[in-house]
């Protein structure tokens, strides 16, 4: 299925930046649950798969995208 140019999807695909981040930030908890259940992550390395160690892999993937529909730095809490 082709997304129309002018269409919102259309616009996030031809941008790719949101796309970047939610993929950042799904490899980013993966690695955080594997490391709580103490699973390695299967990577790819060297032109191989390899099954590493999640306590090897960095999860410091800052949050950065502020637009719409993404997430922000900060989330806002709600009062009590």
């Amino acid at each position: 299925m082709k997304a129309r140019q002018g269409s919102r999807i259309g616009q996030i695909f031809a941008d790719g930046r949101q796309i970047d981040e939610a993929l950042r930030l799904a490899a980013r908890d993966a690695i955080k649950k594997h490391a709580l259940h103490d699973a390695p992550v299967v990577i790819w390395r060297d032109g191989r798969t390899a099954w590493v160690p999640a306590r090897e892999l960095s999860t410091k993937t800052p949050r950065k995208t502020t637009q719409k529909g993404t997430r922000s730095a900060k989330r806002a809490r709600r009062p009590a």
